[in-house]
């Protein structure tokens, strides 16, 4: 509680508040007892005043200081984690990912921001081990040559759970694309795009570098992905691959003929 310099700053003022409420008691039981004669009470009263008036303004300008510099200091380091946060929010590394949970619960200020941190990080580290031991369990899985239905559905399972935390935490980067094609001219990508929309609507021509690719869109998970990797390379191209936007083409932007990868 005294960590933070505008309650400390508070709190002395509600002291000077008790001490001079006190005083007023104390002088009002002696005025009544008559052992105060007027010459002294007039001389404290004044003493008094000066006192309660000099520490009050102090006390006040110090809490509106403290105040201020306070919020000067959040702001930075919400500015100084705020970039952690996407570093956190885009790692598809799981492992990366965890460590960085652990340091920014270690580095992070007392108060409500370390708190969060370590709350996450605890979450954060009790997936990464049910993580670990899906993987493990796939391993397992592969080498049964007759699973019964109950040990496919705990594959498909184990295969959620890894996929689930290999996806990055940002929505937007978490998205996959299948490339069908690259092409010279948009001429010829058009003739890939009329195809690739029969199988996925969500289809576009991304100019990238010198080439115009064919690229089916809007897959939120590998596995969505891969249940029309070959039906596109059956009917569009043999080569058609997989790859996710964030490391692919993090950057997309409209141009005059197609979107262009920045």
């Amino acid at each position: 509680m005294l960590s933070n310099t505008g309650t400390v700053s508070f709190y002395l003022y509600l002291f000077f508040i008790v001490i001079g409420l006190l005083s007023i008691f104390i002088v009002y039981y002696l005025i009544k007892k008559g052992t105060l004669d007027p010459d002294k009470l007039e001389k404290f009263l004044v003493y008094f005043k000066w006192v309660i008036i000099t520490l009050a303004i102090s006390t006040v300008t110090l809490i509106i200081t403290d105040l201020f510099k306070e919020r000067d200091q959040d702001i930075k380091e919400l500015e100084y984690f705020d970039k952690y946060v996407n570093d956190v929010k885009n790692e598809d590394r799981p492992l990366v990912r965890l460590q960085l949970a652990k340091y920014l619960s270690i580095v992070a200020p007392s108060g409500e921001m370390k708190k969060s941190w370590t709350n996450y990080y605890d979450t954060i580290k009790k997936e990464y081990d049910d993580y670990v031991e899906a993987q493990n369990n796939l391993k397992k899985d592969s080498a049964i040559t007759n699973p019964t239905p109950q040990q496919i559905k705990q594959t498909d399972e184990n295969k959620r759970k890894v996929e689930l935390f290999e996806t990055p935490l940002s929505s937007n980067n978490a998205e996959w694309f299948i490339i069908a094609a690259g092409n010279n001219d948009i001429g010829g990508a058009n003739i890939n795009l009329d195809k690739a929309i029969k199988i996925n609507h969500n289809s576009s021509i991304i100019k990238k570098g010198g080439s115009y690719r064919t690229v089916l869109m809007g897959y939120f998970s590998k596995t969505e992905a891969e249940s029309q990797l070959e039906k596109v390379r059956d009917e569009v191209n043999p080569m058609s691959y997989i790859v996710r936007k964030a490391t692919w083409c993090n950057t997309i932007e409209r141009g005059d003929d197609c979107l262009i990868c920045k």
